[in-house]
């Protein structure tokens, strides 16, 4: 293993990619270093057995010691977002609470028209009816209501 390119076969039969460019650099008779090795006159093989490590060879600086600075511990206003209170949950008016009436009604029809005094037969039609009268009556509240006196066409109420 001296100064000859490392081309020995990989397991599967080829040639190992890094080994191939690794032997293309010792052919062309620069291998490149890492920036912390000092340079060299003679270029080593890195698979070659070598001296051991010098010993004396300086450790790393210790890090700086950490400094706690007295402040304030809590951050000023200014610098943080603090959400108003979200509005009260609106009440189901009179009109709402019709259609999901029906809509309840309508479910007990259909599954179970026994609670209501209701035949069998005539449960699963009017139960229908029920939920299609429930769903009718809140889908036409979203309708918008014309327009009357003191309101104008723009949207606003003055």
């Amino acid at each position: 293993m001296g100064g000859e390119p490392d081309e020995r076969p990989h397991p599967d039969g080829g040639v190992d990619d890094f080994d191939a460019i690794v032997a293309g650099w010792r052919r062309e008779g620069a291998v490149p270093e890492w920036p912390d090795e000092e340079p060299t006159a003679a270029v080593r093989d890195p698979f070659e057995a070598s001296d051991p490590p010098p010993t004396d060879v300086p450790s790393a600086p210790e890090p700086p010691p950490i400094v706690v600075r007295p402040g304030p511990r809590t951050a000023p206003e200014d610098e943080h977002f603090v959400p108003p209170e979200p509005p009260p949950i609106p009440r189901i008016g009179p009109p709402a609470a019709v259609g999901l009436v029906l809509l309840v009604l309508g479910v007990v029809l259909v599954t179970a028209p026994g609670w209501v005094g209701v035949p069998d037969a005539y449960g699963l039609p009017l139960g229908l009816l029920t939920l299609a009268a429930g769903l009718g009556w809140l889908v036409l509240r979203l309708w918008p209501s014309p327009p009357g006196p003191g309101r104008d066409d723009d949207g606003a109420i003055l």
